[in-house]
């Protein structure tokens, strides 16, 4: 046998091995959602058994005969990423000792599964598919939008469990977080669609027909009934739980035709990518902002082609969230048009504005680099079009391209003087300077220096909160700027002159003013 054919096996089988750990350990968490949250009434004899498959599935893994020579894994880098899993495996004993004497909450029990396991296992598979579908990038994509599907609905089904056993659907923090998991669901399945082949497509129909999926159908309609609370409530939790362990396994029957279909089609010689073919309609509309982004600037279009091979392009609704805090991130998103936040929140509800990110930023970057969980939540203020790429392919191309990993070492620079400069602004500026810098920026961000107008992109709440003052002192700051001779309108701020914010300037601002250095120039950037 051939050594790129011994490589290939090796891969197929590492591959096989990682989604059948993946699985268990998705329905474990399931099982444990019940059982933690009943206090043992239910599922008690369910979760020992499940916890003893879950073992196999490991020691399978574990006795597996990677090895070390040339030609029988692909790199060492993916030997070490399953040893790294198998470390974490560890875990579960003591995480299950924890969850059988119940010492541990529910969230921090189920997100031990969640964010310890599941994650890196995910990038992983997708990882070595990478390797065993060389130049296949849309069918990978389509496997890893099913991954990521398929690991929303286990989520739903653990959280829904929480959901009936506590009685909690009327809680605020609870329906939103059971919307986005549906909302995510959705936007993974139409990606998935989008580039999956009509053989996928139609056996994805297939195993989604019948009474089971009707049900599941129903009770997402219903969570976003408020007034079908009482309904839900009177649901089984053991009932929730079969019915979402139903669709979990149909989306497991379409991952293993996936990965069936590619694992056997033959080895391909790695080279040029084709161009990209994943959503070409919507990549070519955006295509000369997509070039103009700071993390594709050095690209040239061969190189910049294969990386977009991977990319999917979404529209996102003022209010969706992306990402929650302590999540890891699958993808990586960069904003084409529209307005994201980054924030902090707290028990009490309240929240702190971190950054206010637009077009040509990326959202959280360090943390698909580094593969962390993000430090905070990012959601869409305005509607916004997202381009977004896969974390592990991400990655991949970071070691791979220089020029890419260049790239973004500048804009996580920029950002970070960005942020330096903002906190300067939050903490040793008076609100009135705050404000004229805030709008002065905004002018400039606008494209035409010359205009008097400047439009406010968000909430005037929301502003206030990203100049860290409180919405009565943006609004007392607003009245001395009308004073000024500023006429202020809805959400629209017109200035007596283009020139009236110039005092405001600062280096970070100057470098971009074509005013900069005239003789009328204020200098105050100095």
């Amino acid at each position: 046998m051939s050594g790129h054919t011994t490589q290939k096996l090796q891969l197929d089988t590492a591959l096989l091995k990682l989604a059948n750990l993946a699985h268990h350990l998705q329905l474990e968490r399931g099982c444990t959602a019940l059982f933690l949250d009943s206090a043992g009434e239910l599922f008690h004899d369910e979760w020992r058994k499940q916890c003893k498959d879950t073992d196999l599935v490991v020691q399978h893994l574990r006795e597996f005969p990677y090895g070390n020579r040339p030609g029988e894994i692909n790199g060492e880098m993916v030997l070490k990423k399953i040893q790294l899993i198998l470390d974490e495996v560890e875990t579960l004993e003591d995480h299950r000792r924890q969850v059988a004497r119940f010492n541990i909450g529910f969230a921090k029990a189920i997100n031990h599964y969640t964010y310890t396991l599941l994650s890196r296992i995910l990038d992983l598979k997708v990882e070595i598919a990478l390797m065993i579908a060389t130049g296949e990038p849309a069918k990978i994509t389509a496997y890893s939008n099913l991954l990521q599907w398929k690991e929303r609905v286990g989520r739903e089904r653990a959280w829904g469990a929480h959901g009936f056993c506590s009685g909690v659907f009327r809680n605020r923090e609870f329906s939103e977080r059971m919307r986005t998991l549906i909302e995510e669901q959705k936007a993974y399945r139409r990606s998935f669609l989008s580039l999956a082949s009509e053989e996928h497509s139609q056996f994805l129909d297939t195993v989604f027909e019948g009474y089971v999926m009707q049900c599941v159908d129903e009770l997402h309609k219903m969570l976003d009934q408020p007034e079908s609370a009482d309904e839900l409530e009177a649901l089984s939790p053991v009932t929730w739980f079969r019915l979402l362990t139903g669709k979990v396994e149909r989306l497991k029957l379409v991952e293993d035709m996936l990965v069936q279909d590619f694992c056997a089609q033959p080895e391909k010689t790695p080279g040029k990518v084709s161009n990209f073919s994943a959503n070409s309609a919507q990549l070519d509309k955006y295509m000369p902002l997509i070039q103009a982004l700071p993390a594709f600037s050095k690209l040239d279009r061969s190189e910049l082609d294969s990386l977009l091979s991977h990319a999917d392009v979404r529209e996102a609704k003022k209010g969706k969230l992306l990402f929650l805090q302590s999540e890891p991130l699958s993808r990586m998103y960069l904003i084409l048009s529209g307005w994201v936040k980054l924030y902090k929140g707290t028990d009490a509800g309240d929240e702190a504005v971190l950054q206010m990110l637009s077009a040509g930023d990326s959202v959280m970057e360090a943390s698909v680099f580094l593969d962390i969980p993000t430090v905070a939540s990012a959601q869409v203020v305005e509607d916004s079009i997202l381009l977004s790429l896969p974390a592990p392919v991400v990655r991949q191309v970071l070691q791979e391209n220089k020029s890419f990993a260049l790239n973004m070492l500048g804009n996580l620079s920029l950002r970070s003087q960005n942020l330096i400069r903002q906190i300067e602004h939050s903490r040793l500026r008076k609100a009135s300077e705050r404000v004229g810098w805030f709008l002065l920026k905004l002018g400039m961000e606008e494209g035409n220096q010359n205009a008097t107008c400047i439009r406010l992109p968000y909430d005037k709440s929301l502003i206030a909160s990203y100049l860290d003052m409180t919405p009565e002192t943006f609004s007392r700051t607003l009245k001395k700027f009308r004073q000024r001779g500023f006429h202020i309108e809805n959400d629209t701020v017109t200035q007596p002159d283009p020139r009236a914010l110039c005092a405001y300037c600062d280096p970070s601002l100057a470098d971009a003013c074509k005013f900069r250095d005239d003789p009328d120039c204020p200098g105050t950037y100095l």
